[in-house]
C-alpha cells in the first residue's frame, strides 16, 4: 500500500516541480515569455497604435514569430503577394525616418509591399494587393501585442521615395510602414482609441 502511494506522490510532484523549474527560467529569461496567448477579444481591445518606441532592439525570436503570424494569414486565392523588408540597420532606420515623420523613435520597422507578379487580379485592372497586405499586418500587429511589444501601422510615408532609397525592383509596391518594438514607459493609446461608433450605426441586417 506504502509502494502505491508514493507512486501518486511522485505522479502529483514531479509535474509541479517542473512547472516551477520553467517558471523561474522563464523570468531569468524574458525571450521565453513568447508562446503565452491572449483571449483574442483582449487582443483586438488592448493593441493600441504605439507612438513612443523605446530603444530596446527587439529579439530575433520575437521577429521570427511575428513574421509567422503573417505567413499565415489568408489572402486573395491564397496568392501570398506581401513582401515584407525589416528595417533595423543604421541605414535603413535612417532611410525610413526620411521616407516618414512618424517612425516614433523605434529601433526597427516593417516595410510592406506587395509583389505585383504574384498579386491576384482584380477585374481588368485592380489587384488585391493592399487587401492582401492589410490582413497580413492585422495578424501581425495582434501577435506583436501578444509578445508584449507595440506597433503603430503608418500611410503617412513617401512610397515612391521608399522604393528609390530601399532599391525596391519594378514589381514590388510599397503599401505600409509599421514601425515597431518595446512601448516607452511613457506610452499611452490616444484619447479616441476607445471611441467607437454604436453597433447600429455600422451593422445592419438584411
Amino acid at each position: 500500500m506504502k509502494k502505491y502511494l508514493i507512486v501518486i506522490l511522485l505522479a502529483l510532484v514531479l509535474p509541479l516541480s517542473a512547472c516551477n523549474e520553467q517558471k523561474k527560467e522563464q523570468k531569468n529569461n524574458p525571450s521565453m515569455e513568447t508562446t503565452v496567448k491572449k483571449d483574442f477579444m483582449e487582443l483586438a481591445a488592448g493593441r493600441y497604435s504605439v507612438r513612443h518606441f523605446a530603444s530596446t532592439p527587439v529579439e530575433q525570436e520575437k521577429v521570427d514569430l511575428i513574421l509567422e503570424a503573417g505567413k499565415l494569414a489568408p489572402t486573395a486565392v491564397n496568392s501570398q503577394p506581401q513582401m515584407i523588408y525589416v528595417l533595423r540597420s543604421e541605414d535603413a532606420i535612417a532611410k525610413a525616418n526620411k521616407v516618414s515623420p512618424c517612425m516614433y523613435g523605434a529601433p526597427q520597422a516593417f516595410l510592406f509591399c506587395y509583389d505585383d507578379n504574384r498579386v491576384c487580379r482584380r477585374g481588368e485592372n485592380g489587384n488585391f494587393g493592399e487587401i492582401d497586405v492589410t490582413i497580413v499586418i492585422t495578424h501581425m500587429m495582434l501577435e506583436a501585442y501578444n509578445l508584449g511589444l507595440g506597433t503603430c501601422p503608418v500611410g503617412a510615408f513617401n512610397a515612391d521615395e521608399a522604393k528609390r532609397l530601399f532599391e525596391l525592383p519594378d514589381n514590388i509596391h510599397p503599401v505600409l510602414m509599421m514601425p515597431f518594438g518595446y512601448p516607452a514607459d511613457d506610452a499611452k493609446p490616444s484619447d479616441r482609441h476607445t471611441t467607437y461608433r454604436k453597433m447600429d450605426e455600422m451593422v445592419e441586417y438584411k
